[in-house]
């Protein structure tokens, strides 16, 4: 997939489960933003888990160009629940120029966070509340539990989901068979809750046709790297979207 669809909002809530590549989701999109002249505001707002927020990576993002609100303690060893200033009113002057992404918080405990912002970002006509989905986490690996998830996040948020975004992934180990893998329950889930699929997400250098899988297999002498499950089918091209690994641990 182009990045066709992070042009057309103005304002991004990205909801999902613990471990599910919200906030490498949220720093590409930014990114993305940033390079085509957008003045991005890339909102942290997880106050429940002190691991890999938006917040820890503020000077990457600040460096870029990218404006980041988050935790008052966010970025330090203390963990205090706390919200910084200037979110509502950076969601309620969301546009097209000055597009705002909301990182939220794992789970519906997390979504509680983003619940006292709900009737300002339903002031926003131009937005797009998505949930993320890693189908190789625990929690998330089951049509049912993924069906539950959605309700529990739509109901503790405040707000109806849009839209969903593949992003299974094992970090570094990420291969073509495991996104193969996932496309059927992510079809399968769209079906179910009746939220359409917007994008699966594949990481740089990871091939995506058929003869990028085979070329890689034959470098690597081994057999076992698979091809997507949507090969052969022109309609699911333009589900892939790539991003970069921004997210990565202290000994990484």
């Amino acid at each position: 997939m182009s990045a066709s669809f992070i042009e057309q909002y103005a304002l991004f809530v990205i909801l999902g489960h613990y471990g599910s590549g919200k906030t490498n989701l949220a720093l590409n999109m930014a990114w993305i933003l940033h390079k085509l002249g957008r003045a991005p505001v890339l909102v942290d707002l997880d106050v429940v888990n002190p691991y890999f927020r938006t917040t820890d990576f503020m000077e990457l993002a600040q460096d870029a160009g990218i404006r980041v609100l988050g935790p008052v303690f966010g970025g330090s060893n203390l963990d205090a629940p706390s919200l910084a200033p200037g979110i509502e009113t950076a969601v309620a002057h969301a546009s097209l120029e000055k597009p705002v992404i909301l990182d939220v918080g794992g789970d519906p405990d997390g979504a509680r966070a983003l619940a006292r912002f709900a009737p300002t970002i339903g002031q926003v006509e131009n937005r797009l509340v998505v949930a993320v989905i890693n189908t190789r986490r625990p929690e998330t690996q089951t049509l049912d539990d993924n069906l539950a998830m959605l309700q529990e996040l739509s109901d503790t948020a405040s707000l109806d989901i849009d839209a969903l975004i593949g992003n299974t992934h094992l970090a570094e180990f990420t291969t073509p068979v495991i996104i193969r893998d996932s496309l059927p329950l992510l079809r399968r889930l769209s079906a179910q809750s009746g939220v359409p699929l917007l994008a699966v997400t594949v990481p740089q250098g990871l091939p995506l046709s058929l003869q990028d899988a085979e070329d890689e297999k034959d470098e690597r002498e081994r057999g076992d790297e698979g091809k997507l499950a949507s090969e052969g089918k022109a309609e699911d091209a333009g589900l892939f979207l790539s991003v970069e690994r921004l997210v990565k641990t202290s000994w990484q």
